[in-house]
């Protein structure tokens, strides 16, 4: 597990720190440095990843530290550039626009990073044999995690019906903290929440608001029941998915109180937008969804009996 966690968690780590530095409103790069598309990557890896992570056992093989180190240095050195190339493209978008050429130029240096953030821990070898195991359930993912991206804006839009509810659980902890919490209607359905006397109100709108995670743990929680559906327990996977949930829910609202903290009590309504507005949340959220079913796994879904101990 720790060979294909590696890539995912550096890539994560990199997409943390890109995410607020490349947002386009129009052009090619609004469709390539699009947060959806973000999204539906991470969903393709963790859930093929969960669902194949037996094929690649089938051949193990360690990297080799040396050529480990040396793709290492190959992917930072891809992902210093993408971030010097991405500050100059919006640069450039606000000025003349950006030519498609460069748009491709940038989706260039963004494969090679993740390549190399690949190789850094797997050799091509095993990659190879995992993918000859297992193209079908790549396939199947691809046209699942597509399908999930098309259904956001959808999904976006429940936050009409749970903001009453998240923004007040919010205010709760920012005056357990000795914080005086002011709730406000920007507009309808975006609520706004800040601290009185202090900083600057923020205006949580449904593209921010993290809806989508609630709706990711429930698809990853469907996928695995289906895939281990002959040893289910009803009750026990019934029982994660509402704490999930509720977990989600909960940290959720403890996010957009720490975001309103930053905007009001530090004064730093830059860091909180950023903040927002990167994908940290997002794949905080998928991070703890897949560990919450992996670790409770052996509760809701019992491993299977062998024919010698049946």
């Amino acid at each position: 597990m720790v060979l294909v966690g590696g890539p995912v968690f550096l890539l994560a780590i990199e997409v943390i720190i890109l995410t607020p530095l490349v947002e386009f409103a129009s052009g090619w790069m609004a469709y390539l440095a699009n947060p959806k598309l973000c999204s539906a990557l991470f969903l393709c890896m963790a859930l093929f990843i969960l669902l194949s992570i037996s094929d690649l056992e089938v051949s193990p093989r360690v990297r080799n530290p040396k050529y480990a180190i040396l793709w290492l240095l190959v992917n930072l050195g891809c992902f210093y550039y993408l971030i010097q190339l991405s500050l100059k493209l919006v640069a450039a978008d606000r000025k003349e626009g950006i030519a498609w050429v460069e748009a491709a130029g940038w989706l260039t240096v963004v494969s090679f990073t993740g390549i190399s953030a690949v190789l850094t821990f797997l050799p091509f070898s095993s990659i190879i044999t995992w993918m000859q195991h297992s193209w079908h359930k790549a396939v199947g993912v691809i046209i699942l995690a597509i399908n999930f991206v098309l259904l956001v804006p959808d999904i976006q839009k429940t936050w009409n019906v749970a903001h009453p509810s998240t923004i007040a659980m919010a205010a709760e902890m920012l005056e357990s903290c000795g914080r005086k919490p002011e709730i406000g209607l920007a507009r309808m359905h975006n609520p706004r929440l800040g601290i009185q006397g202090e900083g600057t109100r923020l205006i949580v709108t449904r593209y921010c608001a993290e809806m989508e995670s609630l709706a990711t743990f429930l698809l990853i929680a469907l996928v695995l029941c289906i895939a281990y559906l002959p040893r289910i327990r009803w009750l026990p996977w019934l029982t994660i998915v509402l704490v999930g949930l509720g977990s989600i829910y909960f940290l959720n609202a403890l996010r957009i109180a720490a975001l309103v903290e930053i905007a009001g009590t530090w004064g730093n309504p830059q860091l909180a937008v950023n903040l927002a507005h990167s994908r940290l949340s997002g794949i905080f959220f998928l991070g703890f969804s897949i560990t919450l079913l992996i670790v409770t796994r052996g509760w809701w879904c019992p491993p299977s009996k062998s024919p010698e101990t049946a």
